[in-house]
C-alpha cells in the first residue's frame, strides 16, 4: 500500500493509515477512534478492515474554515455556536477533493475492496480520551458504497463544526477555537446481530458485572436509542449470566442495496443473541479491559457466528477506587462506608496531600485511643483515607460492635445512611475472624482511657469549674500553635507533633463531650418511662445550648453583616480599606477577631489544600454581606433565643409532670446537658486548627520549593504527600513532576464523578436500597443516572418542538446526539424507551444529570409544567401535581 506523504507544515505527516501499520499512531493524528482500532488491530482482535483519514488530509479544508471571519469572531462565544455552525457547514458542503485526496481514498477502497460495503465514521483527537466521549457527537455513516462513499467522508467531516460539539467541547474545557478532525473508512459488516457492552456495570459500579444491551441488524439502533434492547449482565469472572431482560426492540437497521441502510420491524418476541453468544462478548470485554488496562465501554457486531469488535472507548463516568482497598474476584468481599460525605459532607474529592494528612493524624489519634496505629488499615482495619475520600470499613465494624451498634453511631451523623445498613442484607460483607489488626484494641482502649474516666466523673460532679479548669488547656495549646507554626521542621514530622499535643487537650475536651452524652442519656430514658411523646421532647431539650462554637460563629458573622460598610461595600473596596485601617474602628476589631477565631474555617475544611478565610476572605465576605439581608425577625439571635426559650419552658412543664425522684435526676442531668452539651462542636473546631498549623508549616514549604525552581506553582505541593515534599528538596523539578504527573489520572477520573455514594464494596459495587414499587402518583422506570431533583416537565418529541428552559426535566421518548445541547438546561431526563448505555443514558451520565428510561407511554402520562420528583438511582418518579 503506499503511504502519501505532505511536508507544508509538518514534516512526514501522513494523510492516513491502515489498521495494519505497525506504528504507534497519536491521537493528535488519527484521533481516539481509529487509534483505538488500530491498537486493538495490533492486539490481534478481530477488527474489520480499514483504514483512517488523518487530520493532515483535512488540513487545507480546515485551514479554509478556521479564516473564515464568521469562525474567527465567534469561536468562543457559546451564544454564536447555533449560528456559526450553520454557516460553517454551507461553506464546508461546497469545499472539493483535492487530486491528492481522491487518489488516497481510491487507494483505500483498492485495499478494501471496491465493491465492498464501508462503514464511514469520524475519529477526533479529543474524543474517546478518558476525560470525555463525546457520546456519539460525531457523524457515522453506515452501508457507504465508492459511489457514496466520498459524500460520506465530508459529511463525517463537516460534523465537527456541528453545534452540539462545540457546546461539548466548551462544557468540558477544550478549545473551541481549533478544529481537527480524522475520518475511519472501514469494512462494513452484515451484522445479524450487534450492540454495546460494558466491562463494569454502569448502574451499580460493579467491576465484576459486564453488561450487554444488544438487537438484530446494525448497533446504531442500540447506540443511538432508537430501542430498548436486550439486556444481559454477565459476572465476568465465573462467566454467568446473573440476569437477562428481553427489551421491546420495535425496530432494528439493516444495510439496504439502494440507501445504505433501512429501518424495519425488530423481532419483539426473542432475544437477538443467545446465552453462549452473551459469553462469548463477555470473553472479549475482559480480553480487551485486560489489554488496555482500564475499563472500556465496546461496540460489537456478529455477522453469522463470527464476533468482531467494532469500537472500544475508555469508561469515562465510574467511580474508582485505590487499590489498596480493591478484594480480588471471588475473594470475600468489604463493604465501606464513604465517612467523607456522610459524617462531613465533603462531596468533592479530597487532595492527595490531604488525604496523606489526614491519616497520618487518624494514626495519632488511634494509636492513642486503642494502642495501635494500623486499625486505619484499609482491608484489615477500621477507617482509612485513600482515593481522595474517606472511608469506614463496615465490615470490619460490624464485626467488632455488631450491626446495631453501628447503626446507632450512624444515625448521629447521616439517618439515610443507617436506615441504609439496617435494610440490606449485609451478610455476605462480615468476615468470619477477626483480622491481626484489630486484635487487642479493646484491651487496649481501656488501658489508654483509663484516665479519662475521672476527668468524665470531674466534668459531671461540677461542670461550671470543670470548664473553667479546661480553659487553661485550650489557651496552652492555642499558644502552642502560634509557636510550632513558624518552626523549622520536617513536613511528615509535623501532623505527629501537633497532633499528639492536640491529644492532650483532647482527653480533656471528651470529658465533657461524654458527661453530656451521659446526661443526654439519662434524660431519655426518664422521658421516655414518663411520656409518650419523648423523642420530640428530647429533641426541644437540646435546642440552643450555649458554648456552642459553630452556633458562635454564626452569631459574629451577623454581627458583622450589619454593619453598613459590610452592607454597601464591594470586597475589592472593603479589602483595601481594611489594609488601609480606614474601616469604622469597631468593625475593623470585629473583623479581626472574627478571622483569628474562624479564619481557618471554610467549605471542605478537612482538605489541607483548601485556601482559608484569612488567606482569601472573598468567599466568607460575600456570605456575610447575604446576611445583611436578613429580616430582623428571622436573624440568628430571634432563632437562638426563640429555641432557648422553648427549651427552658419544656423542661419546666417536664418537671411538673414528674415525680419527686425522677424530677431530682432531671435537674442534675439537665444542668449537666446545658453546660456541656454544646462544647462538642470543640473537637471539629480545634481538629481543623490544628490541621491549619500543618498547612501553614506545607505553604511555608511550598515557598521554599518555589523559589528553588522544584514545583511550578504553589499549589503543585497539594499534588504530593508529605514525604514527598521533605524529598522533593532533594530531587529534580523533572522527577519531582513525575510524581505530581503519576496521580493525576486517578484524580481525573475522581473529577468525573457527580455523585459519590455511601456504600460501596470492594469490588466497586454501589449498594442502593432495592427499587421501590410504584404508589399512586408515582411511576418507576429504569434507573441510568442518580441524583434526585425536583422541577417541571417538559415534554419534547422533537428537540427544536419548543424550549427547553433551565432547571425544566425533558420528557421524550429517546434521544440520538442531536439532543445533546438539551442536557446542558434539562436538571433531569426520563425516557420511553433506551437501555444503560445508549446515547441519551451515557449523555445524563457524563452531565451528571438523573436519568430514567423504560417508562411505558410517559409522554403521554406527563404534561408541560407538572411538578415532579425524580430519584435516578432508585428510577422512581413522583407526581407533585397534577
Amino acid at each position: 500500500m503506499t503511504i502519501y506523504y505532505n511536508s507544508v507544515t509538518q514534516e512526514n505527516a501522513k494523510l492516513y493509515y491502515s489498521f495494519e501499520t505497525k506504528e504507534d499512531v497519536k491521537i493528535s493524528e488519527v484521533g481516539g477512534k481509529a487509534r483505538s482500532l488500530i491498537r486493538m488491530t495490533q492486539g490481534g482482535f478481530n477488527v474489520p478492515g480499514g483504514s483512517v483519514l488523518t487530520v493532515k488530509f483535512f488540513e487545507e479544508w480546515l485551514e479554509q474554515i478556521t479564516e473564515l471571519m464568521t469562525f474567527q469572531s465567534n469561536a468562543n462565544n457559546p451564544k454564536a455556536f447555533k449560528e456559526m455552525a450553520v454557516e460553517l457547514k454551507e461553506y464546508a458542503t461546497a469545499l472539493e477533493y483535492s487530486q491528492e485526496q481522491k487518489e488516497v481514498i481510491d487507494e483505500i477502497l483498492k485495499d478494501l475492496g471496491m465493491d465492498d460495503r464501508y462503514a464511514v465514521r469520524s475519529s477526533s483527537p479529543e474524543e474517546d480520551l478518558s476525560g470525555a466521549s463525546f457520546a456519539g457527537g460525531y457523524e457515522t455513516f453506515l452501508g457507504a458504497t465508492k459511489d457514496t462513499i466520498y459524500e460520506c467522508i465530508k459529511k463525517a467531516f463537516i460534523s465537527c463544526m456541528d453545534e452540539r460539539v462545540f457546546h461539548y467541547k466548551h462544557q468540558n474545557g477544550f478549545d473551541t477555537s481549533i478544529l481537527r478532525i480524522a475520518v475511519i473508512i472501514q469494512k462494513q459488516i452484515n451484522s445479524s446481530s450487534s450492540g454495546v457492552g460494558f466491562s463494569l456495570n454502569p448502574l451499580n459500579n460493579c467491576y465484576d458485572e459486564a453488561v450487554i444491551n444488544a438487537n438484530t441488524g446494525l448497533g446504531e439502533s442500540v447506540v443511538s436509542g432508537l430501542v430498548t434492547p436486550d439486556e444481559f449482565i454477565v459476572d465476568k469472572y465465573r462467566e454467568e449470566i446473573i440476569e437477562k431482560t428481553l427489551g421491546s426492540k420495535e425496530q432494528a437497521i439493516i444495510l439496504s442495496e439502494q440507501e445504505g441502510t433501512k429501518i424495519i420491524a425488530g423481532s419483539q418476541e426473542m432475544y437477538s443473541i443467545d446465552d453462549q453468544k452473551a459469553i462469548r462478548i463477555t470473553k472479549l470485554i475482559n480480553d480487551i479491559e485486560d489489554y488496555y488496562g482500564f475499563p472500556v465501554d465496546i461496540e460489537w457486531a456478529f455477522s453469522g457466528n463470527e464476533l468482531y469488535i467494532l469500537q472500544s472507548r475508555p469508561i469515562t463516568t465510574y467511580i474508582p477506587l485505590p487499590k489498596e482497598m480493591l478484594t480480588e474476584p471471588g475473594e470475600p468481599k468489604l463493604l465501606y462506608l464513604d465517612g467523607s460525605l456522610t459524617k462531613q459532607g465533603i462531596t468533592t474529592p479530597i487532595s492527595v496531600m490531604g488525604c496523606d494528612c489526614i491519616d497520618k493524624t487518624q494514626r495519632v489519634m488511634f494509636k492513642n485511643m486503642v494502642g495501635k496505629a494500623d486499625v486505619t488499615n484499609a482491608k484489615s482495619g477500621m477507617a482509612c483515607t485513600l482515593g481522595g475520600r474517606m472511608y469506614a470499613n463496615l465490615s470490619i465494624m460490624i464485626k467488632f460492635q455488631g450491626k446495631e451498634k453501628v447503626i446507632k453511631g450512624a444515625r448521629f451523623s447521616d439517618i439515610g445512611s443507617a436506615e441504609l445498613i439496617r435494610a440490606l442484607d449485609i451478610s455476605e460483607y462480615i468476615p468470619k475472624k477477626m483480622p491481626d489488626a484489630m486484635k487487642g484494641t479493646i484491651w487496649g482502649a481501656i488501658k489508654n482511657n483509663i484516665g479519662t474516666v475521672k476527668y468524665i466523673m470531674k466534668a459531671a460532679k461540677d461542670p461550671a469549674q470543670y470548664k473553667a479548669w479546661y480553659q487553661t488547656y485550650e489557651d496552652d495549646f492555642e499558644n502552642y500553635l502560634e509557636d510550632i507554626m513558624n518552626k523549622e521542621m520536617k513536613l511528615s514530622d509535623a501532623p505527629t507533633l501537633i497532633f499528639n499535643e492536640f491529644l492532650v487537650l483532647l482527653n480533656k475536651m471528651m470529658a465533657m463531650t461524654f458527661a453530656a452524652e451521659i446526661a443526654r442519656n439519662r434524660i431519655e430514658k426518664i422521658l421516655k418511662k414518663n411520656f409518650q411523646d419523648h423523642e420530640e421532647k428530647m429533641h426541644l431539650l437540646q435546642r440552643s445550648l450555649p458554648n456552642n462554637i459553630t452556633i458562635d460563629m454564626g452569631l459574629m458573622m451577623y454581627d458583622i453583616s450589619q454593619f453598613d460598610q459590610v452592607k454597601n461595600l464591594e470586597y475589592h473596596e472593603f479589602e483595601k480599606m481594611l489594609d488601609n485601617h480606614q474601616l469604622e474602628q469597631t468593625l475593623e476589631k470585629k473583623w479581626n477577631e472574627y478571622i483569628k477565631l474562624y479564619g481557618s474555617r471554610t467549605t471542605n475544611e478537612l482538605d489541607i489544600a483548601t485556601t482559608r478565610p484569612y488567606e482569601d476572605a472573598r468567599s466568607i465576605f460575600e456570605q456575610i454581606k447575604r446576611m445583611s439581608f436578613i429580616d430582623q425577625k428571622d436573624s440568628p439571635y430571634e432563632i437562638y433565643n426563640k429555641a432557648k426559650e422553648l427549651r427552658e419552658k419544656t423542661y419546666v412543664e417536664i418537671l411538673e409532670q414528674l415525680g419527686a425522684r425522677d424530677r431530682k435526676k432531671l435537674k442534675k442531668h439537665y444542668r449537666n446537658l446545658v453546660a456541656l452539651g454544646g462544647k462538642r462542636e470543640e473537637l471539629k473546631y480545634w481538629y481543623i486548627r490544628s490541621i491549619d498549623a500543618v498547612r501553614q508549616v506545607v505553604m511555608r514549604k511550598s515557598k521554599q520549593l518555589l523559589y528553588e525552581g522544584k514545583i511550578n506553582k504553589s499549589e503543585d505541593i497539594f499534588w504530593l504527600k508529605l514525604h514527598e515534599v521533605d524529598e522533593a528538596f532533594h530531587m529534580s523539578k523533572e522527577d519531582v513532576a513525575a510524581i505530581i504527573d503519576e496521580k493525576k489520572p486517578y484524580y481525573r477520573l475522581l473529577a468525573q464523578v457527580n455523585e459519590f455514594p455511601k456504600l460501596i464494596d470492594s469490588r466497586g459495587k454501589i449498594l442502593r436500597l432495592p427499587q421501590v414499587e410504584p404508589k399512586e402518583g408515582e411511576l418507576v422506570g429504569q434507573p441510568i443516572s442518580p441524583g434526585v431533583v425536583v422541577g417541571r416537565v417538559k415534554v419534547l418529541k422533537t428537540p427544536d418542538e419548543k424550549p427547553l428552559l433551565p432547571g425544566e426535566i425533558m420528557v421524550t421518548r429517546a434521544t440520538d446526539p442531536g439532543w445533546t445541547p438539551l442536557f446542558i438546561n434539562a436538571s433531569a431526563i426520563l425516557l420511553e424507551v433506551g437501555g444503560l448505555l445508549q446515547h441519551g443514558a451515557l449523555v445524563a451520565r457524563e452531565y451528571g444529570k438523573p436519568c430514567i428510561a423504560g417508562i411505558d407511554h410517559v409522554m403521554d402520562i406527563l404534561k408541560d409544567g407538572q411538578l415532579v420528583e425524580i430519584d435516578g438511582g432508585r428510577g422512581l418518579i413522583k407526581i407533585l401535581e397534577d
